[in-house]
């Protein structure tokens, strides 16, 4: 299931209707391969929680219908704690998540999770700044 990040003011997202693609309207970035319980690990790796914690870091915000799409939002003290992060912090948490078991069955070079690291936290540190939150958008 692919997913797009993307950052918004709570309002603007409230009127994304299904047929909607987030990317006409907001600035996106892919999931890539990282999908929600490989996300969960830098979660907990960066917050110093467990997994199951940070499994419910991105928060069900609103489902577009019954079965899809569905708009996440990630939790305030997540997104606040990826958006200081230093580079010498990013290059340290993308090396720990390597050794992640999710992130090993994905078979990725370290370089992509620390291009994923570093987009993610550049959506976070706008979203901190702007007063806006950052949402993930999922068919399913």
């Amino acid at each position: 299931m692919h997913q797009i990040f993307f950052i918004g003011h709570p309002e603007d997202v409230a009127e994304l209707e299904i047929d909607e693609n987030p990317a006409s309207s907001f600035v996106c970035m892919s999931s890539q391969q990282f999908h929600r319980d490989a996300r969960a690990q830098l979660y907990a790796l960066v917050c110093g929680g467990f997994l199951a914690d940070a499994l419910e870091m991105e928060l069900l915000d609103r489902e577009l219908s019954d079965e899809g799409p569905y708009l996440y939002r990630l939790e305030e003290t997540l997104m606040g704690r990826l958006a200081d992060l230093e580079e010498d912090q990013v290059e340290s948490f993308a090396s720990l998540w390597t050794e992640c078991e999710e992130i090993e069955a994905l078979d990725l070079d370290a370089n992509d999770l620390m291009d994923f690291i570093f987009l993610l936290v550049h959506f976070c540190q706008t979203a901190c700044n702007d007063d806006l939150g950052v949402y993930i958008y999922a068919d399913s």
